[in-house]
């Protein structure tokens, strides 16, 4: 299931949720960061900026691991395990790391911008359309997450990390991820850019068996600034499916986000943009990023 069908599964559990979540069994695995609260206490909320470069990293690998969350969770229960084909992307057992802790370690200590985190979301889908035998669940989730951002800072950023640092930060041999990313540019035909028109062009491209196609489906328009405003379009949609603090299985930060009212007006007074980026996000990380 990818993030576009998961967002029709939760409007169906906003209508018929219950008080049995998920956290009755515990955090998961690794899921240190949990935070402790007092039982009956209100969940905070936080408005958060209309433009996803400035909202806070913190904040983005809540929301980003509240939605692969969401995705593992049904995908783990749709298809028994055994019935699913094995891609270089499984693990053998589900790593012992959340994958809260995981996105964030690969945020903190590899300086990943906000446009890295949301295109990794964006890859799920066109990761998916194409490579069918793929499903994002809790054997897949950790490699997928490294390669995705790994791919991501070298198409979005003018300075990215040596691949070299980035296996070393995400618990895997440098040649493997070598081979997981070369696995993934084949079969998304090197379409990197975000875009809302990628999936459409690698299925006609992969029919075809061509490299990239010559010709443009008729009656198809791109959006905004060219069909490149997708990043935006999938940051609304992240907050409206898990931006209640009920809708995902992760609880590892207690707080309801929805979108600053009127945060796009030029007037908008500064005090309510001074989430832009958390103390401890990048400061270790900065200093060790290196060029490729």
């Amino acid at each position: 299931m990818s993030v576009q069908e998961s967002e029709d599964v939760s409007k169906l559990n906003k209508e018929s949720t219950s008080s049995s979540n998920a956290i009755e069994n515990g955090p998961a695995p690794g899921n240190s960061a949990t935070p402790e609260v007092s039982i009956g206490s209100p969940v905070p909320n936080i408005a958060l900026p209309a433009n996803f470069s400035e909202c806070s990293r913190g904040d983005l690998v809540s929301l980003i691991s509240r939605m692969l969350s969401f995705l593992i969770q049904i995908n783990d229960s749709l298809v028994p395990k055994e019935q699913n084909e094995l891609t270089r992307f499984h693990s053998r057992v589900p790593p012992q790391i959340s994958v809260y802790d995981y996105l964030m370690r690969l945020t903190r200590y590899s300086a990943l911008e906000p446009a890295v985190l949301i295109a990794s979301v964006y890859y799920i889908d066109l990761f998916t359309a194409i490579y069918p035998a793929f499903s994002l669940n809790s054997l897949t989730v950790h490699r997928f997450l490294l390669t995705a951002t790994a791919v991501a800072s070298k198409g979005l950023c003018d300075s990215f990390c040596t691949n070299t640092h980035y296996a070393k930060v995400g618990g895997v041999q440098c040649s493997e991820l070598h081979v997981l990313e070369n696995d993934f540019l084949k079969r998304v035909n090197y379409r990197i850019l975000p875009r809302d028109d990628n999936i459409l062009n690698c299925k006609l491209e992969r029919r075809d068996g061509l490299f990239v196609t010559d010709t443009y489906p008729k009656g198809n328009v791109r959006g905004p600034n060219n069909g490149f405003n997708v990043l935006d379009t999938y940051y609304r949609k992240i907050i409206e499916i898990v931006g209640s603090y009920d809708s995902s299985p992760d609880k590892t930060k207690r707080a309801h986000y929805s979108l600053e009212l009127g945060s796009c007006k030029k007037d908008e007074d500064p005090s309510k943009r001074k989430r832009f980026l958390e103390e401890s996000d990048c400061d270790a990380a900065t200093t060790s990023k290196k060029p490729a």
